[in-house]
């Protein structure tokens, strides 16, 4: 069980710092980018490692091979732990990745000739579990002590598996797999991989840096994907083609729910994660113990690699719309909210030092800002302007989430050959569940509709005034544009001339 565990381990750790790196941020003072490859590098360091691994697979012992890759992890996690500059962090990050390869290639044949039955079938679940439960354990250690606890705690279990190495046999790496099922498996496995960053990645990054969950709380909501893996464990185990399939359609099911989310509600998240997160379960296993050793390491995380690559330049682009939506939206939500002027007044005294300040790190807090002057008003409106940010930038997330439901569509289409009940039943969900929830998602952070000149908002005396000589302008420019339209004169032309007049009299 110790080796199992320290498998589990080294999957986590794909994903087990995402909801650590807000604390990253603040610490070590750097920017998304910089702190992300804490992330990056150990999956592309696993990546390559395995793949380094599949020429050597004949001539390694994979017993030395694992306990070797125990030890280091074990003393790079350490480093991890005590590391004061964040490009350290990420250095030892590689070599942790480095390390996990060794060890998850060689535990595999390790692990079956002690269970001939069901090693593999643990090796498959210790991953599967292990990297659904990545971003919940990292999230609860950081808040009960702090994200360096992350690693501390990872270093004694992987010792443990180490233990357990010492005094095993010498074990032969088995020979990969070639047949054309083995590499469509692997297609599919790299796809389910890449649909991973909506499941592990944008969910997290959205609970914690969109909603201002904390770390603890974010960590209850995502262990919905655990405790569904953990439900579909028994169906994994004889989990056939069209099992698979489903699982697919399943997990592409639950990431266009997080896609179309209708609300800002927790209770939308747990369903769309739960399932999502049977779908995981049900579909990696069969996945990874099809595409067997170094190839199924590689694959997994390179997967993971090529889905962030793809999705991460939409997310920062959709992310960057999204920020002047929210910035039209919170103007008119204040324009048009029926307070009176002082109050509108004080509201915009109270929040232009937020609004100056860069959000390279975080989304401004309207509520924390006006929660000193102690007024309702102020506090209501505050919320508001919250809720408006939260659901504008939340919904420029729904083309990265569709961009991974895709992946994971992908993954279905390669390991469907005949379609069967199962297969059936899960796309008559995903569609009953995307339909349900696009209903209610359409209008949910759009953009934003002003109100047009002229229009009854039923405000006080000094916007009145204002809305009547805007609406006097409108009208009169209409007129203005009608008069020369029936005169033949260009409208266009002669509002230049007289824009002309008046900078020359205006000097």
């Amino acid at each position: 069980m110790a080796l199992v565990a320290t498998v589990a381990i080294a999957f986590a750790d794909s994903a087990i710092v995402v909801l650590a790196l807000p604390d990253l941020l603040r610490q070590y003072d750097v920017s998304i980018t910089e702190v992300a490859w804490v992330v990056t590098a150990y999956n592309v360091a696993v990546a390559a490692g395995g793949v380094a691994l599949v020429p050597l697979r004949a001539r390694v012992d994979a017993r030395r091979l694992a306990l070797a890759g125990s030890v280091a992890f074990v003393v790079a996690s350490l480093l991890c732990a005590v590391a004061p500059e964040v490009w350290l962090l990420i250095a030892f990050r590689a070599v942790q990745g480095v390390a996990a390869a060794a060890l998850l290639v060689g535990a595999l044949p390790v692990m079956t000739a002690l269970a001939p039955r069901r090693g593999a079938a643990l090796w498959a679940g210790a991953g599967v579990f292990g990297a659904a439960l990545g971003p919940a354990l990292g999230g609860a250690l950081t808040e009960v002590f702090s994200w360096r606890a992350i690693f501390y705690a990872q270093a004694p279990v992987a010792a443990l598996g180490a233990v357990a190495l010492i005094g095993r046999r010498a074990t032969a790496i088995s020979v990969l797999d070639r047949a054309p099922r083995a590499r469509l498996a692997s297609l599919a496995l790299g796809l389910l991989s890449a649909a991973l960053v909506g499941l592990l990645f944008l969910a997290v990054v959205q609970l914690i840096d969109v909603w201002r969950l904390s770390p603890l709380r974010a960590a209850a909501v995502v262990s919905a994907i655990p405790l569904a893996t953990l439900i579909a464990a028994p169906l994994a185990g004889r989990a056939c083609v069209s099992g698979v399939a489903s699982g697919a359609l399943l997990l592409a099911g639950g990431l266009a729910g997080m896609a179309f989310l209708p609300a800002s509600r927790l209770a939308w998240v747990v369903a769309a994660l739960t399932i999502a997160g049977v779908g995981f379960g049900l579909a990696m296993p069969a996945l990874t113990r099809a595409a067997p050793g170094a190839t199924a390491v590689w694959i997994r995380h390179a997967g993971l690699v090529a889905g962030l690559l793809v999705i991460t330049p939409l997310l920062t682009t959709d992310l960057s719309s999204a920020g002047k939506n929210a910035e039209l939206r919170g103007i008119s939500t204040v324009l048009d909210a029926p307070v009176g002027a002082k109050v509108k007044l004080r509201l915009a005294i109270e929040l232009a030092p937020v609004l100056a300040r860069p959000a390279r790190k975080e989304l401004p807090d309207f509520t924390n800002a006006v929660a000193p002057a102690n007024d309702a008003a102020l506090t209501a409106m505050g919320h508001r302007l919250d809720r408006v940010v939260q659901a504008t930038v939340t919904r420029a997330f729904r083309g990265s989430f569709l961009i991974a439901a895709g992946f994971a569509l992908a993954a279905a289409v390669f390991t469907v050959r005949r379609v069967r009940v199962q297969a059936i039943a899960a796309l008559v969900g995903v569609v009953l569940l995307a339909t349900e929830l696009a209903s209610g998602a359409l209008t949910y952070g759009t953009r934003p509709k002003l109100l047009p000149p002229c229009a009854d908002r039923q405000e006080t005396l000094v916007l009145e005034a204002l809305d009547e000589i805007a609406c006097r302008f409108h009208k009169s420019r209409e007129q203005f544009v009608a008069d020369a339209a029936g005169a033949g004169v260009d409208a266009a032309d002669f509002a230049k001339q007289v824009e002309r007049l008046a900078a020359v009299l205006s000097r």
